[in-house]
């Protein structure tokens, strides 16, 4: 299926709710859904760029998953042109104002080694954490790509086998009520506000059985955000044919710097926020 983007009309649309069991059990398609995709994308124009052009990219993985399950996207990324660093998680299941504080240290590690703002990007609730950083850090973002992420009220919109497992984890290291979720009684508020000035792509499925893909899409409006769908499962996101291709193309535009320049000498262009359509995203 072709990613398509999404037009959304109001914030009243498209309330998160929970898959049902039979959305989850499509989970288990992975290892077909890579192949099939791969094998029709062999003939594809990849943009690989120069090193004027090429970004920093930090991956964040989701929940319970160490960096390791995003090496793919990671060996993509520097096929490209690009550098990937990862997040320096082993088990993504930490409390999460302890894991924003790791994120935010080492975003400030790769910022001042490399010497230009970074590409986050996040699975699952990778994602979640990536806009997170984004806004609380301006400045070291240099866009925000999200794959399947629940940016809109997460723990109402995992099925509940994620929520047992969550619950399973907090009471296993002895974390208070609400640990690992937008509740937990460390003080950690998740915002659901759009980052101020950040380009940021939200990449869902309609057929994803862990989160449910209403909670993947900002309803911001804003003009630096899009929504981008694709055909995929929520586990399969860091092997998808679909998704690196829209990954290979946010890389590939130029840095957000230069952006700015050429916008003080043209009229700004407004980036459409998602929808239900599913025409192509534009040309960028």
């Amino acid at each position: 299926m072709t990613p398509g983007s999404a037009q959304i009309s109001s914030r009243d649309t498209l309330q998160p709710k929970r898959p049902s069991m039979l959305a989850a059990l499509g989970e288990f398609r992975v290892p077909l859904e890579a192949s099939i995709y791969w094998l029709n994308a062999l003939a594809h124009p990849w943009p690989h760029v120069q090193p004027l052009n090429s970004k920093v990219v930090m991956l964040i993985p989701g929940f319970m998953a160490g960096d390791m399950t995003l090496a793919p996207l990671a060996n993509f990324c520097r096929w490209l042109g690009h550098r990937a660093v990862y997040a320096g998680i082993w088990s993504n299941s930490e409390c999460p104002r302890e894991t924003m504080r790791k994120l935010n240290s080492r975003l400030a590690l790769a910022h001042e080694k490399f010497e230009q703002p970074i590409v986050v990007i996040g699975q699952s609730l990778g994602g979640v954490y990536a806009r997170e950083i984004a806004r609380e850090q301006p400045e070291m973002v240099e866009r925000v790509i999200s794959l399947g992420s629940p940016i809109r009220q997460p723990r109402r919109a995992a099925n509940f086998a994620v929520q047992a497992v969550a619950r399973s984890i907090a009471a296993l290291r002895g974390k208070a009520e609400g640990c690992l979720s937008e509740a937990c009684q460390c003080g950690l508020i998740l915002s659901d506000e759009t980052p101020a000035h950040v380009p940021a792509t939200h990449v869902y499925s309609r057929t994803d059985g862990i989160v449910q893909w209403e909670s993947c899409v900002d309803l911001s409006g804003a003009p630096t955000v899009e929504n981008v769908e694709v055909m995929g499962s929520h586990v399969g996101m860091g092997l998808n044919a679909d998704v690196y291709r829209v990954i290979a193309d946010r890389l590939a535009m130029p840095h957000r710097s230069q952006l700015h320049l050429a916008d003080s000498h043209a009229r700004p262009r407004r980036v459409q926020s998602g929808a239900r359509s599913h025409a192509r995203p534009e040309a960028q």
